[in-house]
């Protein structure tokens, strides 16, 4: 058994993944986690469908993401050795997050504002980043911490040691799995999940409630 993380960081083919890029002059602007070398399958906070790009939260993503539509996307792979007992607790912690994953959303305030460096915290609510070094933080590994700064520049250089691979992504065989990225939606649907996503934020952060 390979006792061990894999942490991805990924230059999304998106056009929002340009403009942050753009914004925060870094060759990231996505990380992800997975638990196998192959990265086939990884865990993040993101959209969640292609066609809609403001709606997101936790997602199991496949790794036909980053070889599909706008082009193969660029990642840097780190791997981090994990004790047994603590990616036994990893793995039952990313099993509950996933049967839980309709009371997690994604952090869109906290990722719109970490571009003049506000992070606001949400209940329920995670960027990419924030995920990935909460999950490193509690389970110390890599020497993360909650204290750091959450930005993907932040931690790619906190990681530098644990670096495997940069360059394309892999291209691998398989199918989509629990990925819901592809799936067409029509207009109504994307209206409405993007109210209600950012409905549910501000409900958040009024009163402290999901």
């Amino acid at each position: 058994m390979d006792n061990a993380v894999y942490i991805v960081f990924s230059a999304t083919p998106t056009g929002t993944g340009r403009l942050i890029r753009k914004a925060t002059r870094n060759q990231y602007n996505h990380v992800s986690l997975s638990l196998n070398r192959d990265i086939r399958k990884m865990y993040s906070f993101a959209r969640i469908h292609r066609a809609i790009p403001l709606y997101g939260g936790f997602v199991v993503e496949s790794i036909l993401r980053y070889q599909s539509f706008a082009g193969a996307a660029r990642v840097k792979i780190c791997r981090v050795e994990v004790p047994e007992l603590q990616l036994t607790w990893l793995h039952n912690c990313l099993d509950r997050l996933w049967n839980e994953r309709e009371e997690y959303i994604y952090n869109t305030p906290a990722a719109l504002a970490s571009l003049v460096h506000l992070r606001p915290s949400i209940s329920r609510a995670y960027t990419c980043v924030t995920f990935v070094q909460k999950l490193l933080a509690r389970y110390e590994l890599a020497g993360v911490t909650e204290a750091d700064r959450p930005t993907v520049r932040a931690l790619e250089r906190r990681l530098t040691p644990y670096v495997i691979y940069e360059g394309p992504a892999p291209v691998r065989a398989g199918d989509w799995g629990e990925d819901s990225y592809p799936v067409e939606t029509t207009t109504r649907y994307a209206v409405y999940t993007t109210a209600r996503h950012f409905g549910r934020l501000a409900k958040r952060v009024l009163m402290g409630v999901s």
